[in-house]
């Protein structure tokens, strides 16, 4: 949903109201003195003319009137023609069924913008950089984007947290124990910033059993540069407990105090990628949101992925949780966020393209996390085990599993037929977990196929094999380190290594203009046995406004266009912004369509790309 502030766009501010008195400058500022009152050639210049006609020192005022007046026009023109930057949003978030008032990071040659935030209803204030932001009670999300645009372009989309605790923002100062904000009530989240070097310091009362959890959301879902070390701290400054890497660079942890009284929660970061200084990081950009709770706090479902089609209640996992707790299954964001719907990134580990993202949600509960709808294809299962406890599963399913102390090694077997092409994946760290897979495929005589550790730039493993006979294959998994715990858990991928393609985009936004035509380069990626299976994919733009047209192309099954085409975008000049998509379609595969999706960012891709189409120039 596209929502535009009110406020007066014809900028009747920029014509001055009051008369101004013209300086008395002596000197002429277009025409050289010895020029004034001589040659017929000044005459072409209206300034000369004014000069003559009007006498010296008129000309010499309206030539500095005109000039300043001009000067000050093309300014205004020029801060018109910028479009919009968004460096980062504070608060990073907001609490469901509330309206926050948010202040954009960033530059405005004008104010009010348009504001692009599918989900929830946004306002752009009177204030320069100010955000009026509602957020729907019922959000089934963790997570919308905010773009701002204007007519000549847009900015990169910034992400804003969707949380259902009370909010409060840090105050400062905090660095000190003796400084420390108190936090009153313990199922809070607090929004902070690390203007500088510095740490921030929160104090709690806790009962003696009660259980503390501390998380922080910077950089895994905000994209905060910083690396943080969360810490409990007694009155004496004692660490009792610290976490530094639980949700990949954000920290998270419990503590249970034996005796009842107040504690410290101290928070700092150094910089997420590392340098040659020793020293605690800080800027406008250190931007967190740290939950503290003695409340319920999930982690993950069990288990990690359920049906797309009829994805019921799942179990969950996590701190202070009910006994047998489950939550409703719904499509992630529901309605609200079709125009921006978080997908899968598509990498090395051969995630299904058909696969979607679910949300395990109850309004009514604090706490909600993501997890996987798989395609009909795929079917959830348990598998079957057998008397020496081996568990078997079937081609075109997945298994949700945990590496404990005890066991630190899962064993599986897997039917094959000789021919089938295989894709095996374990996910874990992918899916902000705490193992490090490593799986290793041995064929029904023995013979090791594969031991992977880490596939491509990620730190989960995948598998793709032929098989060559029939029969029983063996597939183990471990931890890297081989840790195990009630946290180990992961999601196993069987399935087969059909044809398919990807689609991708480099750039979320593009511009056109009337003397410049706008190019989008595509990348395709032919999956499956045999790679030209797809044949000719055929590839347009969707969505596009009266004036502006696209051809579609075709990327052939082999030659330089298999990889790679190019859309070319022309407009007549009608002015517009909004999202657009990009679909391809395979003849020879019945028709299968796929959406170009952009590069990967927190983790996600998107399928829409956002087209400024300049007005024609008078």
């Amino acid at each position: 949903m596209v929502f535009m502030n009110a406020a007066d766009e014809n900028n009747d501010t920029l014509i001055p109201r009051k008369r101004v008195q013209p300086l008395p400058i002596r000197t002429p500022m277009f025409l050289p003195q010895q020029a004034l009152g001589q040659s017929n050639r000044w005459m072409k210049s209206p300034l000369a003319f004014c000069s003559l006609s009007c006498g010296r020192r008129w000309g010499q005022r309206i030539a500095l009137s005109l000039l300043c007046g001009g000067l000050w026009l093309a300014a205004a023109r020029g801060a018109t023609a910028a479009p919009p930057t968004l460096t980062n949003l504070f608060p990073a978030g907001g609490q469901r069924g509330t309206t926050v008032t948010v202040t954009c990071g960033g530059s405005f040659a004008t104010w009010p913008v348009k504001v692009w935030a599918p989900g929830v209803e946004v306002v752009a204030t009177a204030d320069s950089g100010k955000l009026e932001v509602t957020i729907p009670g019922d959000l089934a999300a963790d997570r919308i984007w905010v773009r701002l645009y204007n007519q000549e372009g847009v900015s990169i989309s910034q992400p804003f947290l969707i949380g259902s605790r009370k909010e409060l923002n840090e105050i400062e100062p905090n660095n000190k124990l003796a400084e420390a904000q108190p936090i009153t009530e313990l199922d809070v989240t607090v929004n902070g910033l690390f203007k500088e070097a510095e740490v921030d310091s929160f104090a709690v009362t806790l009962n003696a059993g009660q259980t503390l959890v501390a998380a922080l959301d910077a950089n895994t879902r905000l994209g905060s540069p910083m690396d943080s070390i969360l810490q409990i701290v007694s009155p004496q400054g004692i660490v009792l407990a610290e976490n530094h890497d639980d949700l990949k660079l954000d920290p998270r942890l419990t503590f249970t105090p034996k005796t009842a009284g107040t504690y410290f929660v101290r928070l700092f970061a150094f910089p997420a990628a590392p340098d040659t200084s020793i020293r605690f990081n800080g800027g406008a950009n250190h931007i967190y949101r740290l939950t503290l709770t003695t409340g319920p706090y999930v982690t993950h479902t069990i288990p990690l992925s359920v049906p797309g089609e009829n994805p019921g209640t799942v179990a969950v996992t996590g701190w202070n949780l009910p006994v047998d707790t489950r939550l409703n299954v719904v499509p992630f964001g529901g309605t609200r966020l079709v125009e921006s719907q978080e997908y899968e990134v598509l990498d090395e580990l051969r995630r299904m393209p058909d696969a979607r993202i679910g949300f395990a949600f109850s309004p009514d509960f604090s706490q909600a996390t993501r997890l996987r709808f798989t395609p009909p294809a795929i079917t959830t299962t348990a598998g079957s085990m057998d008397e020496k406890g081996v568990t078997t599963v079937p081609v075109s399913s997945s298994l949700t599993g945990c590496l404990t102390q005890k066991q630190p090694t899962a064993e599986y077997l897997i039917p094959v037929v000789k021919g089938q092409p295989l894709v095996i994946s374990a996910e874990a760290r992918s899916l902000d977990l705490l193992l490090d897979p490593v799986m290793k495929l041995v064929d029904p005589v023995g013979a090791v196929i594969a031991e992977i550790d880490d596939t491509g730039a990620t730190r989960d493993a995948a598998i793709v094999h032929t098989a060559a006979q029939d029969g029983l294959y063996r597939l183990t998994i471990t931890d890297r380190f081989r840790k195990g715990g009630e946290r180990c858990w992961y999601l196993l991928t069987v399935r087969l290594d059909q044809p398919d393609y990807d689609l991708a985009v480099i750039s979320d936004a593009v511009v056109v203009a009337v003397d410049k035509p706008a190019e989008i380069v595509v990348k395709i990626a032919r999956r499956g046995t045999p790679a030209d299976a797809m044949g000719p994919i055929s590839l347009q733009v969707l969505g596009l406004p009266e004036g502006i047209s696209s051809a579609a192309v075709l990327s052939e099954a082999t030659g330089p266009t298999a990889a790679e085409v190019k859309l070319t975008l022309t407009t007549t000049g009608i002015p517009f912004s909004g999202p657009i998509r990009i679909l391809g379609k395979a003849a020879a595969a019945n028709d299968l369509v796929r959406s170009a999706r952009t590069a990967a960012r927190l983790g996600v891709a998107f399928d829409t790309i956002w087209l400024t189409g300049l007005e024609k120039p008078q």
